[in-house]
């Protein structure tokens, strides 16, 4: 993801040296879901770019690498793969870091790639975010990025062309000491030098065949035509974000984006919850979880000797979010008490505590794991027994938090959820499954705890507590591509106008 650009007048005092130095920014894709098997079409492209420093422009050299489809077919999606770019900082541009500072960065990428067939484009999004390394004095500072990559569709035959445009570089610089420079973000926008060709492939789009993949539901629908019935204006490609699952309904609530975290995101999130003694499945609504991402961090470990893995690690924080309050929206349940008397109630999840959210992505194994954890108790309300109201009180519900067997022995404190998202690489090399940046499934599993406060007059909650409480309760929840609230391009198109998610999952059994 991506960050907002900072005060340059703040960005002063950068020093020039004689020595050349730099400082090297690896972009590497992840691409999500894609149905067309790819050709041999690589490419390696060197541009130049000016990027603009508080203290001026500064020459930049990008490579950029991909392997495209040798071909492609009318109305079915591909994606580029094996993307990686590297950005060269001239020394002078190393020093307006280091100047203030800085003994570190870490960096994301944004990298505006334009999509054109027959007269009209689109654009797509490569983002990438880069952990945090060294800066020396002199000599050169690597920094590894991964990111998504959304696909393309083809709306007519006719050579597709993909270019790249603009460039956004966004640091994040920390002192010796470990704490954040003054300003804490550094944001300087790039754009070909005069003369230099973006191209990066062009791929033949023939009608598609019987033995053609069709596109998946997540596809966007094409951009509608708008000249005259004679000779209409011909509709850009279509450039899908990952795992968009549907436009935005009314029936989702409110979930404005913060737009002054450049880290931020927001989504939509769905589910069900199994409860093992209602012997049924009870839907969690449509809610709002806000988002601030962490630093990503490449880790090369060495899992047996001479062998290695490249991981790329990322901690960040969430809430939930329904009218400002850190709960889920209010959702009716139906059980029985005593085994045969219905019972209907209102069921909320309140959190209590910090979300975190763990990624590992094993880029060399080709896997990915997303740990959420979080603090809910649930609590009940508008409780009804057979129809007739049953006056449980403002303070119906668990002891504690209903929690999971953690599998990281030093978490396992049985005070929050765990929820589980899987991302696998297949022999296609496209990434299937979750991430925080594309949503995708969670699973879990919960014991809900004995329940308290719930009555007024007598004590209710052995009731519910022997109705509801007990282990092995499955949670199925599945996330929606997220809005990048804190950026203010939206080329993906998954924000709507006030910053809000454009993408309603639906719930998952």
């Amino acid at each position: 993801m991506t960050r907002s650009p900072g005060p340059a007048g703040r960005w002063r005092g950068a020093r020039a040296r004689g020595a050349v130095a730099a400082a090297t920014v690896v972009l590497a894709g992840i691409v999500p879901g894609a149905d067309t098997a790819l050709g041999d079409q690589r490419v390696s492209t060197e541009l130049g770019y000016s990027c603009a420093f508080p203290a001026g422009a500064r020459p930049v050299t990008v490579r950029i690498g991909a392997r495209f489809p040798d071909r492609a077919a009318v109305g079915v999606h591909f994606q580029p793969a094996d993307v990686t770019a590297s950005v060269t900082l001239p020394d002078a541009a190393v020093a307006e870091l280091t100047g203030r500072r800085a003994a570190r960065t870490g960096a994301t990428t944004r990298l505006t790639v334009e999509v054109a067939q027959n007269g009209a484009t689109a654009p797509a999004l490569w983002q990438g975010a880069a952990p945090s390394v060294p800066l020396a004095a002199t000599g050169t500072a690597v920094l590894g990025a991964t990111g998504e990559v959304p696909t393309v569709t083809a709306n007519s035959a006719g050579d597709l062309t993909m270019t790249a445009a603009a460039l956004t570089l966004d640091f994040s610089p920390v002192t010796a000491e470990g704490a954040a420079t003054d300003p804490a973000t550094l944001s300087v926008t790039c754009t070909l030098t005069p003369g230099t060709a973006g191209l990066l492939a062009k791929i033949p789009v023939g009608a598609a065949t019987s033995s053609s993949p069709t596109p998946s539901p997540g596809t966007p629908a094409t951009a509608p035509a708008t000249g005259g019935p004679e000779q209409p204006s011909p509709a850009p490609p279509a450039v899908a974000a990952p795992r968009a699952q549907g436009p935005r309904t009314a029936a989702a609530p409110e979930c404005r984006g913060d737009t002054s975290q450049p880290l931020a995101l927001s989504a939509y999130v769905t589910g069900y919850s199994n409860v093992t003694k209602l012997g049924g499945a009870s839907l969690i609504p449509v809610y709002c979880a806000k988002i601030v991402q962490g630093p990503s961090r490449l880790k090369r470990i060495e899992v047996r000797p001479g062998v290695f893995e490249l991981h790329l690690f990322q901690s960040s924080v969430g809430r939930l979010d329904h009218q400002g309050r850190a709960e889920t929206p209010p959702a009716p349940a139906t059980f029985l008490t005593f085994g045969f008397m219905p019972t209907t109630a209102t069921m909320t999840l309140e959190q209590t505590g910090a979300m975190d959210i763990d990624s590992d992505l094993n880029n060399t194994a080709g896997h990915g794991e997303t740990y959420i954890r979080i603090p809910v108790v649930l609590r009940l309300s508008d409780v009804r027994v057979n129809g007739t109201p049953l006056d449980v009180g403002p303070n119906c519900r668990t002891a504690g938090p209903v929690y999971s067997h953690d599998p990281d022995p030093a978490k396992n404190t049985q005070d929050h959820m765990v929820l589980l998202g899987k991302l696998t690489k297949g022999k296609d090399t496209v990434w299937r499954g979750y991430s925080l940046s594309r949503g995708g499934p969670l699973d879990g599993s919960v014991t809900i705890p004995p329940f308290t406060g719930c009555g007024v007059g007598e004590d209710l909650s052995p009731l519910f507590t022997a109705s509801v409480s007990g282990p092995a309760n499955t949670v199925k929840q599945n996330q929606g591509a997220p809005c990048a609230s804190g950026i203010p391009d939206d080329p993906a198109k998954l924000c709507t106008a006030d910053k809000q998610p454009t993408t309603v999952p639906v719930p998952l059994r």
